[in-house]
Order: structure tokens, then sequence, then C-alpha cells
């Protein structure tokens, strides 16, 4: 099909009838009522990737072909239009790549937001709903004389387990052969029904209260409930503690975001194939693999030369990943969302405030050698404000 606007042929090639009579009807409308919106419409779909924004109810820039979300000025880089391409034609819900994105916008390197897409797109890293990617990390348990962290674990690798299954925690039960000493879980409504004195065992109380009484609570250590500490295995790199449900932190002032910097300053993780060879390095009887959540805003750097980990100012380890030694379970869904939603938002009140007072906020500070922030503080509060009402 060929239209001219202000006197300049364009020619459209339609890939089937229904988009002909699209253009069609568009161009017959803008010849009729020729306002500037309607010019724009007939423009935007000349341009493929333009046109797939507009259906995707993006905006979009005709003389730059660059393309937005709607109410923002931080240009979408070109993989995740089409990634949005391909899922509003076939259909697809779009919540965790607009969530990503959204988390994205606010990471203050430009090329972080330009290649972030592009390298978890080649590996088998997972979005949840909420746009955080599902992320590794090799460790060692700290092992302490007299304390015995093996419930805890236990009890974590079972919450992990019965909401794969898509089930409620608290259904299920704790309990304990007392022949052998060995834990095992049971629904709770089976468990109602036993005699305990009879089948030889004790009930120890529900999955999700045990478990909350240990990771949330941080119970007292005991040999029965102590919460299990793991550290940094790298020997040239500071030992880092670390728990299940609290952030891992580095001040992002102190991170390297040179992309050509394979191995620098900064928190590593990685995707399996990265973690699963990183942790058989020295052998340990210690080694655990956590399995943790990233906020796209805190990626410092992805290696040019190792494409299967990235540089990271923060992560959230929630999980102790199924590993046999030589490969992870790959974790598919969010299970451990909301906990670290909460967190989320807190930080992001802190930005707003910080952004009212006309400061730079601490979580969007350049690491270094990253390229300065260059957008103005009116789209960075409005970044913020988009995200805490998703939370909300």
């Amino acid at each position: 099909m060929n239209v001219s606007i202000n006197g300049k042929l364009h020619t459209k090639n339609c890939g089937n009838e229904q988009m002909a009579d699209e253009f069609f009807n568009l161009a017959l409308k803008a010849k009729h009522d020729p306002t500037d919106e309607n010019i724009l419409k007939v423009k935007t779909y000349l341009n493929e990737k333009l046109r797939v924004a507009m259906m995707a109810g993006l905006e979009t820039d005709t003389d730059t072909q660059t393309v937005y979300m709607a109410g923002f000025n931080t240009p979408v880089p070109d993989t995740l239009v089409e990634i949005i391409k391909e899922y509003h034609e076939k259909n697809y819900p779009m919540e965790a790549i607009i969530n990503f994105w959204k988390h994205l916008m606010r990471n203050p390197d430009i090329r972080v937001r330009e290649d972030l897409f592009d390298f978890i797109t080649a590996h088998d890293f997972v979005l949840t709903d909420n746009g955080y990617m599902v992320v590794y990390k090799a460790v060692d348990q700290v092992v302490e004389a007299g304390v015995d962290t093996d419930f805890a674990e236990f009890l974590n690798k079972q919450v992990l387990r019965v909401k794969k299954w898509q089930k409620n925690p608290n259904k299920y039960v704790v309990y304990k052969h007392l022949d052998n000493g060995e834990l095992d879980i049971t629904k709770r409504k089976t468990a109602e029904k036993w005699d305990e004195k009879k089948k030889n065992v004790e009930i120890l109380g529900n999955l999700g209260d045990l478990n909350d009484a240990v990771f949330k609570a941080q119970a007292e250590q005991s040999q029965l409930s102590a919460k299990p500490v793991y550290e940094s295995i790298y020997s040239g790199a500071e030992k880092i503690r670390q728990e299940l449900g609290v952030p891992v932190r580095k001040d992002r002032v102190e991170c390297d975001a040179n992309p050509r910097q394979d191995c620098s300053n900064g928190l590593h993780v990685g995707a399996t194939a990265y973690v699963e060879k990183f942790a058989t390095w020295s052998a340990s009887p210690n080694r655990r693999i956590l399995v943790c959540y990233v906020n796209p805003a805190h990626v410092v750097a992805v290696p040019e030369y190792d494409h299967s980990k990235m540089r990271v100012c923060e992560y959230f380890p929630f999980a102790v990943a199924d590993w046999d030694g030589e490969k992870i379970d790959i974790i598919e869904q969010a299970y451990f969302e909301s906990d670290y939603t909460t967190i989320e938002k807190e930080e992001l009140d802190k930005q707003i405030a910080e952004i009212q007072a006309n400061e730079m906020p601490r979580e969007m500070e350049t690491a270094m050698n990253a390229e300065p922030e260059t957008r103005p503080m009116s789209e960075l509060l409005k970044i913020v404000e988009s995200r805490i009402v998703d939370l909300s």
C-alpha cells in the first residue's frame, strides 16, 4: 500500500489482509480528519517497530524511531520491543516483562539498561511476575560449634517443595520419627487422624509457622531452631556473611561498572552454568547454592567476557537450591516475592523523600567506571512513584 504524507510517498508492505485493512482504515481516517494524532498513527504504522509499540500501548517518536513506556522519557531497548512484539502477537501475559522494565528504568547505568535484557534472554534466568530475576549464588554454610542448623535447612527446602505444588505450607505439618529421629512432612488433615503414640512419631507443628519462627522471627539459636548462616567462598574476596530472607548489599559506589572487567568489585551472582562450575571450584562438605532475587535496578555490570554471571550491588537470598554436586534444580516460579516487595517498598519510600529533597537517591548513585546519570529528577521521581503504585 502507498500513502502520501505532506507530498512524500511512503510504501507499506502488509504481511496479511488484516494488517492491510488496519493500515487502510488509519490512512482513510487521517485523510478525512488530518489531526496531528491521526497522522502520527499513520507514520507509526509505517515502521514495524513503532507499529508494534503502538499496538502494545507504548509511546513512540517517529523522527528517531525511539519507543517509550507511556508517560516516561527513558528509551525502551530494541530487544525488549521485539519481545513485547512477540508476546503481544501471541497474547502472552506481559506483566513480568513490563515490571522488569519498570525496575530497569531505575538503574542509573545506561549500558545496563540497554544490555541486560539481551543477557538474561541468552541464559536460563527466570523473571517473576514482579519483574525480579531469579539467580544463584554459591556459598559455604558457616559451621559453629554446638549449633545444629539441619532443622532450619529442612524447613526451607520443604516450604519450597510445598510452594512448588502451589499449596499453603500451613496445611502441612512437620513430624519426627522417634525411632530414628528423621524428619518428614504430611498434610495437616492426615496428621489430625494419627495416634502419635501408636505411630511412634512427634508432630512438631505447622510447616509455615515453624519456618517463620526460624527464618523471619529469627528465633534464639538452639539445636532445634538455629538459623543457618552462609558466607562467600572465593578466598580472595571479603567473606560476606548472609542469611536467607535478608538482602545482601554493597554500596554501589564501591562496585565496578566496567563491563570489560570480568572479575572486579561487586557482588557476583549468575546463571546455573556459572554457579555450577564455580561451586565445584574447591571441595567442601558445607557447599550450598542459594536461590536469590535480583532487582534489575541493582545490576551494576554484565561482564563482556563471561556471559553467565553479572555484578550487582544487592541480591535477596530466599532458598537453598536442590543441588546434586553437579546440576542445579532450576527454580521456575516465584515463591517468596512478597518478602522482597515489602523491603522494596521501604527503599522506594526513601528514594521519593530524597528526590523531593532534590538529592540523588543513594540506590541510584553511579558505580565506579559508570556513565553518570543524565536524566532529570522529575523522570526519576515518576519512575519510582509508578513502582510504588504497582506495590500498593
